[in-house]
């Protein structure tokens, strides 16, 4: 048994983790203890585009199993809350001074934002553009306002969000407010004090799907809720599909029942058929 106590800085990441947020990599405190759980398969790693990962944790009860077995922890809340109290006055000014990264991972939690053919309306101010080379930022969903025929659709890759403008005729609603997070902060508390329609565009592959159910289907009415799936996409996953996002992937499908989410069983049988997943942004030069 380990017999060190984890820093409060991963306990807390552990913690975030435990309620089912998704970290990406400069998140987490200890590297090396990372590793160590990804390696025992408490954290499950999801493709975020390019080289970057993001990490969640598919199985409460292992990490709970685990932090008891190996770290002697049987309840990781009262363990946090436990190392707070017992931190002086001094060494709490010390730790927040000296805690940047946890600062502004805090204060710049929000969701990017762009509107087709609908207007939006931040703190009573109607925005109708910005300037090019920038995009709007929410940090206060409670000052947005959008309209309630606007259709919202949630969007992964970033290539995607900027160059939307090439995807916008796969959506044939005429009011669009697109959103995509900012680091690993989902939208999915805004979306719930609204009465929108959500469409989820993301990757076509396991970490797709298991982003989808966990993140919103699962928060969110099942009358709002909807994954976007082109006309074309077992052609697509059949000529530009990569086997290896499906075999490093599907474990994490492995506890759910599609039948209870019927919008993306279809697509969840073709990525078996197949046995490759596609990412999002193949479709801006193929649809």
């Amino acid at each position: 048994m380990n017999s060190k106590p984890l820093s409060l800085s991963f306990a807390r990441c552990l913690l975030r983790l435990q309620n089912g947020e998704m970290l990406n990599f400069s998140e987490i405190a200890s590297k090396e203890l990372l590793k160590q759980f990804c390696d025992d398969g408490i954290f499950q790693k999801l493709p975020a585009g390019g080289r970057r990962v993001n990490y969640v944790c598919t199985e409460p009860m292992s990490l709970h199993n685990y932090l008891k077995a190996q770290f002697d922890i049987i309840s990781l809340k009262n363990y946090v809350s436990e190392f707070e109290t017992d931190l002086s006055d001094g060494e709490r000014s010390l730790f927040a001074s000296k805690s940047t990264k946890t600062f502004r991972g805090k204060s710049l939690q929000g969701f990017f934002i762009r509107a087709f053919h609908t207007e939006i309306v931040v703190s009573g101010i109607t925005i109708r553009s910005v300037p090019q080379g920038t995009e709007l930022f929410i940090h206060q969903p409670e000052k947005l306002v959008i309209s309630h025929n606007a259709l919202v659709i949630g969007i992964e890759n970033p290539e995607c969000f900027l160059k939307f403008e090439k995807l916008v005729h796969l959506f044939p609603q005429k009011e669009l407010v697109i959103i995509m997070r900012y680091l690993s902060n989902s939208p999915n508390k805004w979306l719930q004090t609204i009465t929108n329609s959500y469409l989820h565009f993301g990757d076509f592959d396991p970490a797709g799907l298991h982003i989808y159910i966990r993140e919103y289907r699962n928060q969110l009415p099942a009358s709002r809720c909807s994954f976007f799936i082109p006309a074309n996409i077992e052609k697509l996953i059949d000529r530009y599909g990569i086997p290896t996002l499906y075999d490093q992937q599907i474990h994490l499908l492995k506890n759910i029942d599609f039948q209870l989410y019927p919008e993306v069983e279809g697509l969840m049988r073709l990525l078996k058929k197949h046995r490759k997943g596609l990412e999002q942004e193949r479709l801006l030069t193929h649809v």
